[in-house]
């Protein structure tokens, strides 16, 4: 089997069949929005989706009930944290947002991950927020900065991932190197204008990509499983995912 779709940043139920997921013919990787969610999607054992952690910072809810330690034994369980950040727009104040996004980032600082980052209207904010920390396994989802703040955000060692909506301004990947750039659907809000709008259905991002960077379809595919095993080695989570995804990525 040759390389899959990968999709960093989805929106899944939980209560999703196995059998529904299989037919996306896709490895995705789910962001939750509460630890409540990511309790019931970690409890699965899906053989191409991941179940992240989030403590989504849109929701006040979910921001008030935050805490740490459960956030932090749920970290323990997957190899995913997603979907966490600052939102300019959310009614949750943005020092309560900071504190929160502070304390999961020293979760990561201990103990590494793969998390999918927000950061809607609050570029400069989470810049300034992920400085004081680690910084390995971070992708901005649907990252919407200035060219000066993306460069900043590539010297961070940021990982950024697109999906069909943002993949319509190209104008962003000019300072995003090929080794730093992922694919993503955020389904079901980042690819509602597709043509076909499901989780993992990153084929149309692939294609901008391709072009933007020259390079054929199947080596940016290749690209962005490489970018993957990057940060997995680099967080040392390999034994955390799930077995046919090892096998993907000993494939390249």
């Amino acid at each position: 089997m040759g390389l899959m779709p990968l999709d960093m940043h989805a929106h899944v139920d939980t209560a999703i069949s196995p059998a529904s997921l299989r037919e996306l013919n896709a490895v995705v990787f789910v962001a939750t929005k509460s630890p409540t969610d990511a309790e019931a999607g970690i409890r699965r054992h899906d053989e191409y989706t991941v179940w992240g952690v989030g403590t989504h910072p849109g929701l006040v809810r979910v921001q008030k009930a935050f805490d740490a330690s459960t956030f932090a034994a749920l970290v323990g369980r997957t190899p995913y944290v997603g979907e966490i950040g600052l939102d300019g727009k959310s009614r949750v104040d943005m020092q309560h947002q900071s504190e929160t996004f502070d304390s999961v980032l020293r979760i990561l600082d201990a103990y590494p991950r793969v998390a999918s980052i927000h950061s809607y209207r609050a570029t400069a904010e989470v810049l300034d927020v992920l400085g004081g920390h680690h910084r390995r396994g971070l992708i901005l989802h649907w990252w919407l900065g200035t060219p000066a703040q993306t460069r900043a955000a590539v010297d961070l060692g940021c990982y950024f991932s697109i999906n069909p909506s943002s993949a319509r301004r190209t104008d962003v990947l000019r300072d995003i190197p090929p080794s730093r750039v992922l694919t993503e659907t955020d389904h079901p809000a980042g690819d509602r204008f597709s043509r076909n709008p499901r989780p993992g259905q990153v084929i149309e991002v692939e294609r901008v990509l391709a072009r933007h960077y020259g390079v054929s379809a199947d080596l940016m595919r290749e690209q962005i499983w490489r970018n993957l095993d990057a940060m997995i080695t680099d967080c040392e989570i390999q034994q955390m995912l799930p077995r046919k995804i090892r096998v993907q990525l000993a494939t390249l």
